[in-house]
């Protein structure tokens, strides 16, 4: 199955997924050959694209986070202001989402502008849900999350769908009522009993940022629950990668660089870590555009192949981004091939041909969320791959490349950091230098490194010019 925009759908196309209006209910079903009559009722109701079935995708299988008729169900009650359907539905996506093992948020919400206000608290709920699971929470405190998340939007009900969905900027009197809208749903719940003080709370607080620059309080993280820095995350993740009247989305990679990067003092970056462990930064089955033009979908994107994935190209041929021969290729967004960006695109890809001599980091870390976060970094100056166990990392050593850097996590349930490290010393000669990856800076962190003659060791949480500046030295001292 692959994501198409609503424009390029034609008649006879196969769609995976029932399609739900502004109330939840069914317009096309499952499994359903497209009419025109049937791609125009969905245009109607203003959908962006949809999943469909074709010879080209048959074999890529997308899951949904929770079912469709859960999510149709969540749609509703907080259509419907109904805090104890909203209460009983977050029960069930705790539930849901819990028995499914391994999850990963990996397909494109479809979703209209009329509903995105009640789509987008269930889509909050789903990765508020997420984060806590990544945080261990117990299944009474995710309950307690999700129901903060259902909820944490019911105050927009009663702002003017005109407000909402402006195009254009608001006025001020416009925006002064927007930002009441926390308060507003914090009205709604604040003197039912059976609603917990740290949901009441969390609702009030969501768009509170770290640096106390939020509202309606201005209160600084330190002050902030837990619950509502992960409302915080969850909200503006959902909101930045969403497509709207008056603006385009970002991608999962885009938004996920947005949180950690130069706006990283607005979000607690612990919870956007939590988030990122869950997220495919290039959904499976989505479209794109490679640096060269060639365009395809989406293959394979766990594991080291989140940061550079497995691609179809549209005549059927097969491309693994983390292959030697194809490390001058990027993947840009498809929205900045207009006019003259073209152009500027070209000259981009011929600069990175002309680089690919650019040193390769390995990078070695069982939580993605910190694969990415190292990813970001280093990507501008170096070539990058990244796995998430040692042996996976070893063998794409032995058959594939050398890499010049190898950036390792002491602690990875499969292989240790010293295991990995012994390993590839013995196999290379002590030929690549290494880096560890500590939380702490203790006798094991130390005694690892003089053992296995590392060029020292990484802290988290990663300080971006600490990090740039030892890869750095370690690079210019092997000059």
């Amino acid at each position: 199955m692959r994501y198409v925009l609503l424009d390029e759908v034609k008649p006879g196309m196969v769609s995976t997924g029932s399609l739900y209006d502004y109330y939840g209910e069914i317009i096309v079903t499952s499994k359903t050959e497209l009419s025109q009559e049937d791609i125009d009722t969905i245009k109607k109701y203003g959908y962006h694209g949809i999943y469909i079935n074709d010879e080209l995708s048959a074999d890529i299988d997308i899951e949904e986070v929770i079912s469709p008729a859960l999510r149709a169900e969540g749609l509703s009650c907080v259509r419907a202001r109904d805090i104890d359907g909203c209460k009983k539905v977050a029960k069930r996506i705790v539930e849901h989402i819990a028995s499914k093992g391994k999850v990963s948020i990996d397909m494109t919400d479809l979703r209209t502008y009329d509903n995105f206000t009640y789509s987008h608290s269930v889509n909050v709920a789903v990765y508020s849900c997420v984060i806590g699971i990544g945080l261990h929470y117990d299944e009474h405190d995710l309950k307690m999350l999700v129901t903060a998340a259902l909820l944490h939007d019911l105050g927009k009900l009663s702002i003017p769908e005109d407000i909402i969905n402006k195009p254009g900027r608001l006025t001020q009197e416009e925006y002064n009522l927007m930002r009441k809208h926390p308060v507003l749903s914090y009205e709604l719940i604040k003197d039912d009993p059976k609603i917990a003080d740290e949901v009441k709370e969390a609702v009030l607080s969501h768009h509170e940022n770290e640096d106390g620059t939020g509202y309606p309080n201005g209160t600084r993280g330190d002050e902030q629950s837990d619950f509502t820095k992960i409302l915080h995350v969850a909200d503006v993740y959902d909101a930045l990668v969403s497509e709207r009247p008056y603006k385009k989305p970002y991608s999962p990679y885009e938004a996920a660089e947005y949180m950690m990067g130069g706006c990283g003092i607005l979000f607690n970056q612990r919870m956007v870590e939590a988030l990122l462990d869950f997220v495919s930064l290039y959904p499976k089955g989505t479209g794109v555009t490679l640096s060269d033009g060639r365009a395809g979908i989406i293959v394979e994107n766990s594991g080291y192949n989140n940061l550079r994935p497995i691609i179809r190209l549209l005549n059927g041929s097969t491309l693994d981004l983390t292959l030697k021969r194809n490390l001058s290729l990027t993947i840009v967004n498809s929205r900045d091939l207009s006019g003259e960006n073209l152009e500027k695109l070209e000259k981009k890809r011929k600069i990175m041909v002309e680089n690919a001599n650019k040193k390769l980091v390995m990078l070695i870390d069982d939580e993605m969320s910190h694969l990415n976060i190292l990813g970001l970094i280093l990507e501008e100056q170096y070539l990058i791959v990244a796995f998430r166990n040692g042996r996976d990392a070893i063998n794409y050593i032995l058959e594939k490349k050398k890499p010049d850097l190898i950036i390792c996590d002491l602690d990875m349930p499969i292989m240790t950091g010293e295991e990995t490290a012994d390993e590839i010393n013995e196999m290379t000669d002590f030929g690549i230098p290494i880096l560890f990856v500590s939380d702490d800076s203790d006798e094991r962190t130390i005694s690892a490194c003089k053992e296995f003659e590392t060029r020292g060791y990484l802290l988290r949480p990663y300080n971006t010019t600490y990090i740039k500046t030892e890869v750095g030295r370690i690079f210019s001292n092997s000059l």
